[in-house]
This record gives C-alpha cells, structure tokens and sequence, in this order.
C-alpha cells in the first residue's frame, strides 16, 4: 500500500503518501503487551477544506477517480496488492440479513420505511439471483477490468484545495474490477461526511461525477453491460453493511439518518452510465 500510494503521487495523483523519516514509515505498532501489532503510517498533513456538495466539488472528484483508475499500477505491486474476493454468502445468510435490515428500516425508515423494505428485499432478490451469477460469469470468461482502488472512495476521504480534492485515506485499497469501486463510490460518497448534504449523490450530481470520471476512462461495452449489476453487487455487499453497521445515533443524526434513509432506496436506475 505505501509503495502503491506513493507510485500515485510520484505519478501526479494528489493523494497523501508516506512521509521519509528516519524510522521506517509504515511500521508495526504493538499498543499493549500481548496484543497483535498493528501497522501505522505517518501523512503529511494537508490544509484545505471539506467538501460542501458544489458542482465543482463533484466534478473534481469524479476526474480523481477517473485519473487514479487510469493511472497503471507497477507489476510487482499488482500481484501484491490486496486482490479481490467474491463473497461467499449461502441463500440463509442473505434471507437472515434481508430479515435483520427489515427490522432496522421499521424502526427508523421514517415515512420511506415501507418502501425501503421494499427496496432493500428486491435488492437482496435480485443480488443473489442475477447480479452476483452475471458479474462472476463474465469475470470467468474474459476478466473484468481492474485497477488500483481504495475501496472507501468517498467526501469525508477528501480534501479540497480550492475545488482540487486530495485523497487523505488511501488504506483499504487494492486490485480490483474497477467498475465495483465506480459503483462503490456513488452510493456511499455522501457517507459519514458531515459537511455532505443529508443523501446520497442525486442522479444529476451522478451525471457530473460520471462525466469527469470518464474523461479518463473508456469501459469497456462488456463493463457497460455490467452497470446495473456492479450497482446491485455494492449496494448488497457494501451498502447494506453500512445500514446495518449505523448506530441508533447515527439514523437519529438529521445529516448521516438523511444519507442513510436515502440510501435504502436507491435502485440501479438512479445512475445510469452518461
């Protein structure tokens, strides 16, 4: 990850990455005695400003995403970076969380909560029988393409300089089909940031992160196929995790309950590919 980090920055993608010292740097860490040693990093600090949910925000977002999925990633790293893994999740195990999120939309959905229900058992429905078998069929036969991903793409992982963003977390990243990270990114932008309006990216907002995102980027017809089931794989696998995963504060909060609510709704075809 360091290694790969600082391949990006050398390469003119504004992320943080490792700073030289004079102790290595990342490094393990063991906090107590007895306890398994954790690996830190030292950043340097950047000074700019949160993200607000300005157009020019948004596109500037997009276009790191799009630069940093372009940006090829050097052999040895990525056979060494974290690769992909596809769930292994029995029918019971989605039938069970289907249960466990009915149960948390009841109780804060709002005025939304049936629909969410709604949304959310379709979602569950239509995962496990198409999306999911489509994605990895298709991965069989030719590969999706992959790229270096941080796997938490999102605003409160940002900060802005003007209206050029810097990636501050790049930690969770790693080898994987691009389109999932794509779709990763659009559902969960507004996730956890507290200066986010209280939602999820807007379909017209989609449109302009997509647009600049793709100036970089040419999917390839198969990935465009694919779309509406990499929105479909992420929002089962990562979205409701994160319905799951939220707190009585957090869905009682205006701002992140808002995200949340919005969240559960969300079908593929709020973000269609420009």
């Amino acid at each position: 990850m360091a290694e790969w980090t600082r391949q990006l920055r050398d390469g003119g993608i504004a992320t943080v990455a490792p700073v030289d010292l004079a102790t290595p740097n990342p490094q393990e860490v063991t906090l107590m005695e007895g306890e398994e040693p954790e690996w830190w990093v030292a950043y340097p600090f950047c000074d700019g400003s949160p993200y607000t949910g300005t157009v020019e925000q948004i596109a500037a977002a997009g276009d790191l995403l799009g630069r940093m999925h372009a940006m090829p990633v050097r052999p040895d790293l990525s056979v060494s970076l974290r690769q992909y893994r596809w769930p292994e999740t029995s029918r019971d195990e989605v039938d069970d969380e289907v249960e466990n999120l009915d149960g948390i939309l009841e109780r804060h959905g709002g005025a939304g909560a049936e629909q969410a229900r709604g949304v959310v058992r379709a979602l569950a429905a239509r995962w496990w029988e198409q999306s999911l078998l489509s994605l990895r069929a298709a991965d069989e036969a030719e590969s999706l393409p992959c790229a270096g991903v941080t796997s938490d793409y999102k605003a409160s992982n940002l900060v802005f300089i003007g209206d050029d963003p810097v990636l501050v977390d790049p930690d969770n990243g790693g080898m994987e089909p691009r389109i999932f990270d794509l779709a990763l990114a659009v559902i969960l932008f507004h996730n956890e940031c507290p200066s986010a309006p209280p939602r999820a990216l807007t379909a017209s907002e989609w449109s302009t992160f997509a647009s600049s995102y793709l100036k970089h980027i040419t999917l390839t017809e198969r990935e465009r196929e694919l779309w509406p089931q990499a929105l479909d794989h992420m929002l089962w696998e990562e979205g409701s995790w994160v319905l799951e995963d939220n707190d009585e504060d957090a869905w009682n909060d205006p701002r992140q309950g808002g995200q949340l609510r919005d969240l559960a709704l969300i079908t593929p075809d709020r973000y269609p590919l420009p």
